[in-house]
């Protein structure tokens, strides 16, 4: 009688460690990228107006 006690305790200690395993998977938050190391002198996109000036300064 005490060997089938012991079985199923260590079939409900197996099962508990099994399902909280499952159960933890994916918990760890938002999936982000992480930031990544960019060159301090970067050039910023230029805009209409200022590319309208620079061709019309290059056609002169």
């Amino acid at each position: 009688m005490k060997a089938t006690h012991t079985l199923q305790l260590k079939r409900l200690l197996i099962s508990t460690v099994l399902l909280s395993a499952l159960a933890g998977c994916g918990q760890s938050g938002p999936l982000y990228l992480p930031e990544q190391n960019q060159p301090q002198n970067t050039a910023k996109p230029a805009t209409t107006a200022e590319q309208a000036k620079t061709s019309q300064s290059q056609e002169q």
